[in-house]
């Protein structure tokens, strides 16, 4: 497992962030920025934002707080929010997730900031954006998979609407503000212009639905739930093994005759139920049943080899132990180990600038005096935060 290199090297190198974001979307908007080489410094009130309460060993602030520095700002008081101003006029880009209007009225939003520095980009990530009827409203991923129509078509044909099991929209909205910065950076180089960056939950999970929304906006059918079934191919969707699951991806009749030749049921083609691509959607129910039948005689890995050796897209269902576990993720290196701690890395891979984890995740405060310092404050103005309780400065215990 190769080991988190702490070099500050990467394409963002040399642009600075200052992340003024809690919980996830906002703060993986910024990860992403930091993975790829910026310097990253994360913004949090003097007690630390939420996500670091810790459950048992877990601490969800370290996985999406990885590669940054740490301050922590009292900016409601107004010499907090002035020395986060200050930062600002030094700063690239900046990002925060609060309901739209709460920076504003700290002197903290778009508008004001860009007085002191014409050239940065302002990054913002909410529920429902900066206008229209919700903007009021706070945003949860939960909230935008209702929403977008996600839930209403996840799930089991006779179950209840689900959400995806990991926080889709606010994943999505943080990377879209990710995409935002850098083309609002390339810009930036051409133009020296600074501008605002938008992203919000509901527009960024309804953006992927690609499918659901393309079919509705051509024939007015509303999408439904089809469990892990393709809209518009079959078979493709998991399937029952003898030991397990396993999903199976038949896209074209050339691996639909492919599959019938591994199943050793040719006579599923000559089943006119099943001949072509649009009798195997008229009947994918008994279409399933006919091949679980078969995948019921051998376990899965046995399947799978079959399959793969076929050129048949197939898989097995991994739990997320197995996932981390599976030799193509190690080979691929996306298991790091940082002061004895193991992350999952990016997944960008760039040739000759690669993306970088360099430093885990910071305690409260840890690099106030620091960031301060570089940013043109005087030991002795910094002084004076810290008495006021303006600003919080803290020492990693064991750092890694």
């Amino acid at each position: 497992m190769p080991e988190a290199s702490k070099e500050p090297k990467g394409p963002l190198a040399g642009m600075r962030v200052l992340d003024c974001t809690h919980v996830i979307a906002g703060a993986w908007c910024s990860l992403l920025l930091a993975d790829l080489g910026a310097d990253v410094v994360k913004i949090e009130p003097p007690g630390g934002e939420v996500t670091r309460l810790s459950i048992g060993a877990f601490r969800a602030y370290d996985f999406v707080n990885r590669n940054k520095r740490a301050i922590a700002v009292d900016f409601a008081q107004p010499l907090g929010a002035e020395a986060v101003r200050r930062l600002a006029n030094t700063a690239d880009v900046f990002v925060e997730n609060f309901r739209p209007g709460v920076l504003d009225r700290m002197g903290l939003g778009y508008e004001d900031l860009r007085k002191g520095n014409p050239a940065l980009i302002y990054a913002s990530v909410s529920g429902f954006g900066s206008t229209g009827p919700y903007r009021e409203r706070g945003g949860l991923d939960l909230v935008a998979q209702a929403m977008s129509g996600i839930m209403s078509y996840t799930g089991e044909p006779d179950g209840a609407p689900m959400s995806a099991g990991v926080p889709l929209a606010d994943l999505n909205a943080g990377t879209f503000a990710a995409l935002g910065v850098l083309a609002a950076w390339g810009h930036r180089l051409r133009t020296g212009e600074g501008q605002h960056v938008e992203a919000t939950l509901l527009e960024s999970a309804l953006a992927y639905t690609v499918w659901e929304a393309g079919i509705y906006l051509t024939t007015g059918e509303v999408a439904q739930r089809k469990g892990s079934r393709h809209r518009l191919a079959s078979p493709y969707e998991s399937f029952q093994t003898r030991d397990g699951c396993m999903v199976v991806g038949v896209s074209n009749q050339r691996l639909w005759l492919r599959l019938c030749e591994v199943l050793g049921k040719p006579s599923l083609d000559e089943d006119v139920r099943f001949r072509d691509p649009i009798s195997r959607l008229k009947h994918r129910d008994a279409l399933r049943d006919e091949i679980e039948a078969r995948l019921a005689t051998q376990d899965t890995k046995s399947w799978v080899e079959k399959m793969v050796e076929r050129g048949i897209p197939c898989g097995p269902v991994q739990d997320i132990a197995q996932a981390l576990a599976d030799p193509h993720v190690k080979a691929r290196g996306m298991l790091l180990q940082l002061g004895g701690r193991q992350f999952v890395g990016s997944p960008l891979r760039l040739s000759r600038t690669p993306a970088v984890v360099r430093r885990g995740p910071a305690e409260v405060g840890e690099h106030s005096r620091e960031v301060f310092l570089q940013a043109g404050f005087a030991a002795e103005e910094i002084d004076r935060l810290v008495e006021a309780g303006a600003l919080v400065e803290a020492t990693r215990k064991n750092s890694p």
